[in-house]
């Protein structure tokens, strides 16, 4: 039986929901398709969204982007996000950082020729907090009508 966890829909349209999900195979071909073409979507934007504001300095971070299909007991889904790469969320929700991680990035900045004021005068270092630039959940927010609509034509050509 696969399990979907739901939010922020009404009651009687998750339950129609999950009484039709019940009826499905976690292993099922179709649904494992469906998560794909999701995970693919996602990680498109997000890499979209490395480049557009200019988070990329080596390339790590953007090369660590990926989605990967995953089951657990009945529970099946896609995680898509970085892997391998403990400054993504850093990057994803701003914070401090430590005195070596500063003397990295300005090294790096610096051996790359990207050492530039601009990028501490845009609010990106201040002292030793590094201001937040998301990538992931404006990733989400920009397709959550698409991936909704991806999910109900999988629920429809399934449970026809």
């Amino acid at each position: 039986m696969a399990k979907v966890l739901l939010k922020n829909l009404g009651n009687e349209i998750e339950r129609r929901i999950l009484m039709r999900v019940r009826k499905l195979n976690p292993d099922s071909l179709e649904l494992r398709e469906t998560l794909l073409r999701i995970g693919i979507l996602l990680e498109t934007e997000m890499k979209f969204n490395i480049r557009r504001k200019q988070i990329v300095d080596t390339g790590r971070l953007i090369n660590s982007i990926r989605h990967e299909l995953y089951q657990r007991g009945d529970t099946v889904g896609v995680r898509v996000g970085s892997f391998g790469v403990p400054y993504a969320a850093q990057n994803e929700f701003g914070g401090p950082f430590t005195d070596n991680q500063r003397r990295a990035m300005f090294a790096s900045l610096r051996r790359t020729g990207k050492l530039r004021r601009d990028r501490v005068s845009k609010g990106v270092i201040r002292g030793n907090t590094f201001s937040a630039r998301p990538f992931l959940r404006p990733a989400v927010e920009t397709h959550r009508q698409r991936i909704i609509e991806i999910f109900k034509t999988f629920l429809r050509d399934s449970l026809a």
